[in-house]
């Protein structure tokens, strides 16, 4: 009973899955938010670090996410927000870390996780927690990428 309430709490992203309406943009904005005040607390977030607090996010929520499927009984509950946290997290890699790209950065992972687009929305069909992870993986990827092309045009117009 204690390791399910455990699996439960971390792929609920600490409880913030059960809060009912919007779960996953629930998770995703109080991740960008803690990851900005994290940084605002003058905790140095070099990428060795971000990436493997990600790595370790990404692979704990995944087992947890297939823990919290098998309790629920189907692929993919809704309580299950660590695919979100991990996601969030992924479209801030490498950038720096300013409130303007804390929003854009939000913006545009929830953008991409909502819409899908290919091959996002194939990642789904894995099983055992993996593509519960991997599709928002992917969605963080995507608006990661799209954020440093509009940095790089900004310093180019910049410039």
């Amino acid at each position: 009973m204690m390791r399910r309430r455990l699996w439960l709490f971390i792929a609920s992203g600490g409880c913030v899955g059960f809060i009912p309406g919007a779960p996953g943009t629930y998770a995703s904005a109080l991740t960008a938010i803690a990851f900005y005040g994290i940084y605002r607390l003058e905790f140095r977030i070099v990428p060795e670090l971000h990436v493997s607090v990600l790595c370790l996010i990404a692979a704990v929520g995944t087992l947890a996410a297939a823990q919290a499927s098998r309790i629920y009984g189907r692929e993919d509950p809704p309580v299950v927000v660590v695919d979100e946290v991990a996601g969030q997290l992924t479209a801030f890699l490498f950038l720096p870390v300013t409130v303007s790209h804390i929003v854009l950065g939000f913006a545009l992972f929830r953008i991409f996780d909502i819409w899908k687009p290919f091959p996002i929305g194939r990642l789904e069909s894995l099983q055992n927690g993996v593509g519960i992870m991997a599709d928002d993986l992917l969605a963080g990827t995507y608006a990661n990428l799209t954020l440093q092309l509009l940095v790089l045009a900004a310093a180019s117009a910049g410039s």
